[in-house]
């Protein structure tokens, strides 16, 4: 479980690496196009947004499968110690819920009403652009299994110690 969140984690790192890549050399290009040849590029400022969009909601997914956001900790925390497991197990699922009825279910039905739509520069559908809504939900979805299994491997091993003594 371990190897395949660390392997989800660096597929998805490397994947917002190079989106982020390809927006400064886009952005670098947009500059250097309006100043120096006086004559802006019409797609740079359109694959920017796009690019943005993508990297802002991977980006979101990966820090919550890292742990890193700020609001799955900090609640859980400042309950009393007692109330952690329950309240890790209820927030994971409530997580799944959250991803599973906004992100999938909603983003494949934004997906499905902009399929016929394509942006005014890019000329391409709408839908690419919120795909990006499901595969999140989908991401979020998996690392909160992989955490509710983990957490449930962790207690079945406090459980075997405390027999074993």
């Amino acid at each position: 479980m371990i190897n395949a969140k660390r392997m989800l984690n660096r597929s998805i790192g490397a994947i917002t690496c190079t989106m982020l890549l390809v927006m400064v050399v886009t952005a670098l290009w947009q500059v250097f196009s309006r100043y120096v040849l006086n004559s802006p590029s019409t797609v740079s400022e359109e694959l920017l947004r796009y690019l943005l969009i993508w990297v802002s909601i991977l980006g979101g997914a990966y820090a919550f499968g890292e742990k890193k956001h700020l609001a799955i900790s900090f609640f859980v925390n400042k309950l009393p110690e007692g109330l952690h497991k329950g309240a890790s197990i209820f927030v994971e699922f409530l997580l799944i819920g959250f991803a599973g009825l906004v992100l999938i279910y909603g983003g494949l039905n934004a997906v499905i009403l902009t399929t016929a739509q394509t942006s005014a520069a890019l000329g391409i559908p709408l839908a690419f652009i919120y795909g990006v809504l499901p595969v999140a939900g989908v991401l979020i979805i998996g690392y909160s299994v992989l955490d509710l299994l983990q957490f449930n491997r962790q207690e079945s091993r406090k459980q075997d110690f405390k027999q074993a003594i």
